[in-house]
């Protein structure tokens, strides 16, 4: 407002010195000199302020544009209103927008679960979305937000990450409590307002890796069987029609030479029958396992699995105890899973056979990850090390009469389950079988 009446007073005073330029004009050209002198004088001046007024509004304009102010009007002009009115709406759309997309891809990140993970020029973490805070530990976490990278399995990723300056792929080991994880590491390095910024992701791999071994053993035993049934069978036929065409002792044989004949044929007969009987068990590792998932509570299908096996527990002796939640509901194949704990629990017993102390003991927990786990533990003699990484290669065993097929079905089953299946050595005396769930 004040700024208004100084200009309307230099409107005012402008029109009284044109009325006095007129009177000069009238009285001689001196006085007129001066009069015109000062009529230019406030011409200036009515300049000036005009030109300040303009550059006042202008600087609000700007103001309030940078502070994103959709309340400033311009009245007295309507054309320079109606523009600001445009450009204020074009930035609150593109303000909305920009929103829009960060809240977008801030919700992509936290369902992923891909490890996403921003690293500053000098180490230290910005932000991680909430699958690379289940990978961490709430220790390795609070380290990598301070730059350090001393606890567990974080020197090997700073190593890599220091000395990439543009982007990298590769495998990189993840101890776990209780297993040994492999990861896939991608970095990318890029730039965000001038400053370097390392993008990491990592993602589990062990159960892609497990799922291509399981195929590759399927494949084998497929193989196997086919070529080894194309001649054990024609073999047990021909022993079994070389027996029927055999003469009566006596014609062409001697008794003797006739009964030897005839046992080496029925053996041929009878073992060529038994391999095929062996044959067929080994297709269960070759054919694909088609699985019902199903959201279910896996706890009683814990108790049933106990209930059928309790008679053969009380028959050995062993002492049982169970630590299980009250609910667990997990996806699963209820079929699947039973045969899986049936074979668990009965190679538990086996290994406690000649066992002194015989305890068998199941729990169900969360691990550090928050995923489900169930550890079958027995206090047999436990698993040699020289033999720990063949346990799960089909037809290997170390029981005397084993079939070796029992580990290699059971983890199989559990990885169309989505499941994973490990031994985890003890202090102890004793096997420890866990089965890890998916989240």
């Amino acid at each position: 407002m004040a700024f208004k009446l100084r200009f309307a007073l230099l409107l005012s005073s402008f029109s009284v010195l044109l009325m006095l330029t007129y009177r000069q004009w009238l009285a001689g050209p001196s006085a007129l000199a001066v009069t015109l002198t000062l009529c230019a004088l406030l011409l200036a001046g009515l300049i000036w302020q005009h030109s300040k007024m303009q550059q006042r509004q202008a600087a609000l304009v700007l103001k309030a544009l940078a502070n994103q102010d959709t309340s400033l009007t311009l009245r007295n002009q309507p054309e320079l209103q109606h523009l600001l009115v445009q450009v204020q709406q074009q930035l609150c759309s593109s303000r909305q927008q920009a929103e829009a997309r960060a809240q977008y891809l801030q919700t992509l990140l936290s369902q992923l679960d891909i490890a996403v993970l921003e690293f500053a020029d000098n180490g230290c973490l910005l932000q991680a979305n909430p699958a690379a805070q289940r990978l961490l530990s709430t220790t390795q976490y609070q380290q990598l937000q301070q730059g350090r990278f001393d606890e567990g399995n974080l020197p090997l990723l700073a190593a890599i990450l220091g000395q990439t300056s543009t982007h990298y792929q590769g495998q990189l080991q993840w101890p776990q409590p209780g297993y040994n994880d492999r990861l896939a590491l991608s970095i990318v390095c890029t730039r965000i307002q001038g400053q370097l910024r390392k993008l990491v992701t990592l993602q589990s791999i062990n159960q892609a890796l497990l799922q291509q071994e399981v195929q590759a053993y399927q494949q084998l035993t497929r193989v196997l069987t086919h070529e080894i049934a194309n001649s054990v069978t024609p073999m047990a036929s021909l022993a079994q029609s070389c027996q029927q065409i055999l003469p009566p002792a006596g014609t062409v044989l001697s008794p003797d030479d006739h009964a030897d004949l005839t046992e080496a044929l029925a053996t041929i007969n009878r073992r060529g029958q038994h391999l095929a009987d062996f044959i067929l068990s080994f297709k269960q590792l070759s054919q694909p396992v088609q699985a019902q998932l199903q959201h279910t509570d896996i706890v009683p299908i814990i108790n049933n699995c106990l209930a059928l096996m309790r008679p053969a527990i009380s028959q050995q002796g062993a002492q049982l105890t169970t630590r299980l939640p009250d609910t667990v509901m997990l996806w699963l194949d209820n079929a699947l899973m039973e045969q899986v704990l049936i074979n668990l629990l009965q190679n538990a017993l086996d290994a406690m056979q000649h066992s002194a102390q015989k305890h068998l003991a199941l729990t169900l927990q969360p691990n550090v990850q928050q995923q489900w786990q169930l550890d079958i533990i027995d206090s047999g003699p436990g698993i040699r090390p020289e033999v720990v990484q063949q346990i799960f290669i089909p037809f290997f065993t170390t029981k005397q009469h084993g079939s070796g097929i029992g580990l290699s079905l059971s983890r199989a089953l559990l990885q169309v389950q989505d499941a994973q299946l490990e031994y985890v050595p003890g202090e102890a005396p004793g096997s420890c079988f866990r089965i890890r769930f998916a989240q």
